[in-house]
């Protein structure tokens, strides 16, 4: 079963004078509600609940906190109403999921839009001629006819000069998203965004859990009983296993709840991308068959967006043969969905800073507890524990808490550069008095990671499910002190404790990374000639956002030294590519 489709329309209640078979013909889509202020078109049967003059609708997948794996289906009566009376806390207090879920009161003109905290299921909204529209995905907005094709080259620009800091505007003009786990309230014509899950609800010092006893147990059974309710929808996956922490507690989850899991690891030529020996290993661990597949450059185009589908250009163009080969292994085995560990090392609070050390200084003061978590990163980062101990001091008492997004202007026009110093903000940023440094890091982490999670063109043709992104597992996790995370100089510790049982020794202290720079390397030394003239003669030298002499110097670049400044130049490909694709639909 693929993700919803949607598409809906509230305002006055002349919005009926358009057409609902237009509507529907043009999107392709089924009238599912019908009410004078407000339409509703949808591709899948919706949950859906109804009084004479008020609807609760449910897109998506729901599941409760009472540990049962099945799905909801239905609401107790008391929750319905609460639904209405507490602007749909009672979701968040007792459900969890992939969802965005609708509440429209016709009586008031009132309809609010509530997406969960995962940002598992797309919703994007704008205004046009006094209604607001909402959808899952730009091309309805398309075929609505009232979204044309130009694109916001201010936030083009700073999508690349402070990467993965996610707004709710998006790439092309005129077209907004609702963020994770905030609410589109719509009113008489007028439109606001607001925050509805706070993430300092539970990284509050207060919500801490103050035994790492307690939270290894607590952080085991969040993942199983989540896990577990993903796997009975799904019983057939693919899982990503690089051979990594995260990918494989999903993979051991999976398992433990019954499911048929196919393991997928992709391989480059060089040893630094060959990580099969540990994909091999959980593999025979769990009894799990396990697909081996070398990525091929002649698989990779640059000038194909797979991203197209998209508001942002979030694809990446080396991950093309990864996704043929995914899509290919899903078809092999009749699989329903796929599943990853993205998002581990930012839920799992994996920091390469002293920064669990300030928080304990702060917490606990200066004392043994704070010697202990110094040596711990000292370990950590093969350096001595007194050098920790002075820049955590410093970090502790001399800085604000606040989160620094670090900007990234490698090949950015000077004067663009200049001119957008202020950086764009979150509302998940704003640290309360008194709270740490690192938990306020744990935190950006979450919104690092959304431009990750989509952007393939496997995520089109299969759910692509992120387990570790689910909201149990999140709350769970920023309860956890930062310091409880680098227990035994380990990264994600507390993770590694909680499946200790259930992966095997190699896979639980494993400190490597594996990754492609080799391939692209490659990727960028064979195709040079494309990448010179996508670029300098592409949308982002016209608007002038890049230096085209920097560009046109780092594309000549040779040797692994250069890994980074590669990398760079395949950013600014992957967002030309996106532009044509837009462009052209």
């Amino acid at each position: 079963m693929k993700r919803a489709r949607y598409f809906a329309l509230s305002g006055p209640g002349n919005i009926l004078q358009m057409s609902v078979a237009d509507l529907a013909a043009s999107t392709g889509l089924r009238p599912t509600i019908i009410r004078p202020n407000f339409l509703l078109f949808s591709d899948q049967p919706a949950t859906i609940f109804t009084w004479p003059s008020r609807a609760v609708v449910l897109l998506g997948w729901l599941y409760h906190r009472d540990g049962g794996n099945k799905s909801v289906d239905s609401f107790d009566p008391s929750d319905l109403e609460d639904i209405f009376t507490t602007d749909g806390a009672i979701l968040l207090e007792k459900y969890w999921g992939s969802y965005v879920a609708i509440f429209h009161n016709e009586e008031r003109d009132q309809t609010t839009v509530v997406r969960d905290p995962s940002g598992g299921m797309p919703c994007y909204h704008m205004k046009s001629l006094g209604i607001t529209t909402f959808g899952s995905d730009m091309a309805l907005f398309r075929h609505a006819g009232i979204l044309g094709h130009v694109i916001d080259d201010e936030q083009l620009g700073h999508h690349l000069h402070f990467p993965n800091l996610r707004t709710s505007r998006t790439c092309l003009v005129e077209l907004n998203e609702i963020p994770a786990g905030f609410q589109l309230a719509i009113q008489h014509g007028k439109s606001r965004l607001q925050q509805w899950w706070k993430p300092w609800i539970y990284a509050c010092r207060q919500a801490y859990y103050s035994d790492p006893v307690e939270a290894t147990s607590d952080l085991r059974a969040t993942i199983f009983s989540t896990i577990g309710a993903w796997a009975s929808r799904f019983q057939d996956l693919v899982v990503g296993l690089s051979g990594g922490l995260d990918s494989s507690i999903v993979a051991a989850a999976a398992v433990q709840a019954g499911a048929k899991v196919t393991g997928l690891t992709l391989v480059t030529d060089e040893s630094a991308g060959d990580e099969r020996y540990y994909a091999r290993e959980i593999a025979n661990f769990l009894d799990i068959s396990l697909e081996e597949v070398f990525f091929n450059i002649d698989d990779t185009d640059l000038e194909l967006s797979h991203a197209a589908h998209l508001p942002r250009p979030l694809a990446r163009s080396f991950a093309q043969s990864g996704d043929q080969a995914y899509c290919a292994v899903a078809h092999a085995v009749d699989a329903k969905a796929f599943f990853n560990g993205s998002g581990g090392d930012n839920v799992f609070c994996f920091q390469q800073s002293v920064l669990p050390i300030a928080d304990r200084l702060l917490f606990e003061g200066v004392g043994r507890g704070a010697l202990i978590t110094a040596a711990e990163i000292a370990d950590m980062a093969e350096t001595n524990i007194i050098r920790c101990a002075t820049l955590a001091s410093r970090r502790a008492w001399l800085r604000s808490p606040q989160y620094r997004w670090k900007s990234k202007a490698d090949l950015l026009n000077p004067d663009f550069v200049n001119h957008s110093r202020a950086q764009f903000s979150h509302p998940w940023l704003d640290v309360p008095a008194g709270e740490l440094p690192g938990k306020a890091a744990h935190i950006a982490y979450l919104i690092q990671i959304q431009n990750h999670l989509e952007g393939f063109r496997r995520e089109t043709v299969l759910p692509m499910i992120n387990p570790l992104m689910s909201q149990p597992i999140v709350e769970t996790c920023l309860r956890i002190p930062s310091w409880f995370f680098c227990m035994g100089g380990e990264n994600r510790s507390i993770a590694r404790k909680a499946f200790e049982s259930h992966l095997p020794d190699s896979i639980l202290h494993r400190r490597t990374k594996g990754g492609p720079d080799g391939f692209l390397q490659r990727l960028v030394e064979r195709n040079r000639n494309k990448i010179r003239d996508m670029l300098l003669g592409g949308h982002l030298a016209a608007v002038n956002l890049i230096d085209r002499s920097s560009v046109e110097a780092a594309i000549k670049l040779e040797g692994h030294r250069n890994n980074e400044m590669h990398f760079r130049i395949l950013e600014l490909v992957d967002v030309e590519a996106w532009v044509t694709a837009v462009k052209a639909q």
